[in-house]
Formats: structure tokens, C-alpha cells, sequence
């Protein structure tokens, strides 16, 4: 059986690097905000990231591949444009409440939405009251999941108040914002309520599209560690022919590929089978991401060496980016543990 990409998901993934390519993030000083990063994701809308996981009012079908394969590229050059709250997330959950106007707004536009989590941002934010809007920048509105009876959850969205400086979060390609009740107006429903089965689907697509920037992270990461080990001389001798680095960098590889392996896997599954084995598929794809990114971000730092800790390098950046997205939705330890209650659920009523 052949796994791989189409010629369609190629080409989205050729034409979402050359966009990466132009809004890419080279250091800290090179992070796109304002005017700037509202030009770039107007670029995003363009290339039709937010319609991805709801193309219904276009006749074509939800692609959770289509997606992972665009988040994953414009991760891998550090893009600062808010591609998983407001692209992804934002319309999944739009989406599954069958909120079709919103969902086109945010496909043209017209709607810049973000996505709200709890405070330790392991889960969408169980309550209206407070919480953290995920990938903020540029966004009028925040979007809650808030829990009811029976497991389902009701979306509703608010117009928060004109955002202010909280200072920098440990992810400087991606603007955390802290919203409370106090600050915004009183949250609207839209769409409705969702379906404790599809709101499992939901949570299978937000830890896929999360393990999808891990990996875009860490092959980026990857990417410098090899160029730098190719031009890099010492002893007379490129650091690249030394076995010691020959093996990091090898050992670095075969981690992203299992991940990106597992990745694929998930984000196939959300839209192809039934929920509880795509939630699966996305656990374990969130839990081998979480780990590997470290290794291979921290084995790119190794090969880098003195210059990846300072601030002009990307490095640190990456470091940042992988270690918030490991917290996101749970890391490997908590997707550890909850893929163990699964397997021994589905044992117990076996």
C-alpha cells in the first residue's frame, strides 16, 4: 500500500513553503507584528488555510492532511502568522458547531477569531470566565468551547477588549493572550451545541494540528543543523565528516520521520475513521511529537553550538516554540497516560 502524498497535497505543500519562505522568521528582531504580520495573513486566507477543515460551502470535503501538511511547512521556517488558533482551530470548532456564516467569514477574512484555552493550557477553556486566547495576533474575537451537560460543548464567541501589553510570553512567534470576563463582552452562542462524539473529533484535530508545528519546528531545526554541520570547519575539516555529529544528526532524523509518520497517520484519521480511534491516532501523535521535537531541537543546539544560544540565531526561538507546544493540550507524559485509560477501557469491555 502506497503512503505518501498526492500530487494535489504535494503542490500545497510546495506552494505553502514558498509562502513560508517569504514570511519566514530569521531571528528575534525579524518577528512580524502589526500591519506586517496583518499583511501576511492575508496571504494565509489567500492560500485557503482557514478553509482546510471546513470547505463545505465550496462542495469539497474536510482534509486533515491538506492541513497538517500546510501547518507543518510554515512551522518549519518559524512563520509568526497565527496559522493554528485562528486557521485551524478556530474554524474546527466553528465548523463542528455547524456556525456556517462564521466559518466563511474566517475563510474570506472577514473574521479574525482566536481560539481560548484553560489558564495551563491543557484543554480548550471549560468556562466563559477567563483564559488564554491562542495565537491572538490580529484577532477582534475569542472563541470558547464552554462544557454542558451529556459531554457536549457549546461555542460561543465574545468581542474582546482592545489588547494590551502583558509582556512577552516564552513563544516570541506566537502572541498569548490572557482574556477574563471583565474585559470582553458577554459571550455569544454560535452555531450549536456539539455532539460529545464530535466534540471528540475536535480534540483528535487540535492535538494533530499542534504535533503538526512540532514536527514543522523540529525539521526546521534539522535543516540548520545540516547546512551549518556542511559549512562549519574545525580541526582543518568540516564538523559534518566527525561521527559524533553524523550521529546526532542521524539519530535527529529518524525521530522526525516516526513523528511525521504518526502525524500523517493522525491526521488521516480524524476525517476517515470513527472517533475514538482518531483521538488515539492524535495522542499518539501529539506524545511521540512532544518527545522527539525536544531531542531534535536540543541535538540541533549541540551542533550549532555557542552561536545557537545567542539572540540573533533562530535557535532559541525554535526552543521556545517546541517547549510551548510540547505544554499545549498535554505532552507526552499526559498523552501517556491517557492512551493507557483508552487501551485499558476498551480491554475491560472486551
Amino acid at each position: 500500500m502506497y503512503i505518501g502524498l498526492t500530487d494535489e497535497q504535494d503542490m500545497l505543500r510546495q506552494t505553502t513553503a514558498r509562502l513560508a519562505d517569504a514570511i519566514a522568521t530569521n531571528n528575534a528582531d525579524d518577528i512580524a507584528s502589526g500591519d506586517d504580520l496583518d499583511r501576511q495573513w492575508e496571504r494565509i486566507v489567500e492560500l485557503g488555510l482557514p478553509a482546510l477543515r471546513a470547505p463545505s460551502s465550496w462542495g469539497l470535503d474536510a482534509s486533515g492532511v491538506e492541513t497538517v501538511v500546510a501547518l507543518e511547512e510554515l512551522a518549519r521556517r518559524l512563520t509568526a502568522v497565527p496559522a493554528l488558533g485562528q486557521g485551524a482551530l478556530a474554524t474546527e470548532l466553528l465548523h463542528a458547531a455547524g456556525a456556517d456564516k462564521e466559518v466563511e467569514l474566517v475563510a474570506e477574512g472577514a473574521l479574525r477569531i482566536a481560539p481560548v484555552l484553560s489558564e495551563d493550557l491543557m484543554d480548550f477553556a471549560q468556562t466563559a470566565d477567563r483564559g488564554i486566547a491562542l495565537d491572538a495576533a490580529g484577532a477582534t474575537d475569542v472563541l470558547f468551547a464552554v462544557r454542558e451537560g451529556g459531554g457536549r460543548r457549546l461555542v460561543s464567541a465574545a468581542v474582546a477588549a482592545a489588547e494590551t501589553d502583558t509582556g512577552a510570553g516564552l513563544d516570541l512567534t506566537r502572541a498569548m493572550r490572557e482574556v477574563v470576563s471583565a474585559d470582553m463582552e458577554s459571550p455569544t452562542p454560535v452555531g450549536d451545541p456539539i455532539p460529545a462524539e464530535r466534540w471528540t473529533s475536535v480534540q483528535a484535530m487540535a492535538l494533530t494540528a499542534v504535533a503538526a508545528d512540532l514536527v514543522g519546528v523540529m525539521a526546521g531545526a534539522l535543516d540548520d543543523a545540516v547546512r551549518y554541520a556542511g559549512e562549519r570547519v574545525q580541526f582543518g575539516t568540516k564538523i559534518g565528516s566527525f561521527q559524533a555529529i553524523q550521529h546526532l544528526l542521524a539519530d535527529s532524523l529518524v525521530r522526525l520521520e516516526g513523528a511525521r509518520s504518526c502525524l500523517w497517520h493522525a491526521a488521516w484519521a480524524v476525517d476517515h475513521l470513527p472517533a475514538e480511534q482518531a483521538l488515539l491516532a492524535g495522542r499518539t501523535a501529539k506524545a511521540y511529537a512532544s518527545a522527539a521535537g525536544r531531542d531534535v531541537v536540543e541535538n540541533a543546539m549541540q551542533v550549532l553550538g555557542g552561536i545557537s544560544i545567542t539572540w540573533e540565531h533562530a535557535a532559541h526561538l525554535r526552543l521556545r516554540r517546541t517547549l510551548v507546544n510540547r505544554r499545549l493540550f498535554g505532552d507526552e507524559t499526559t498523552q501517556y497516560a491517557a492512551i493507557a485509560d483508552m487501551r485499558l477501557s476498551d480491554r475491560e469491555l472486551s
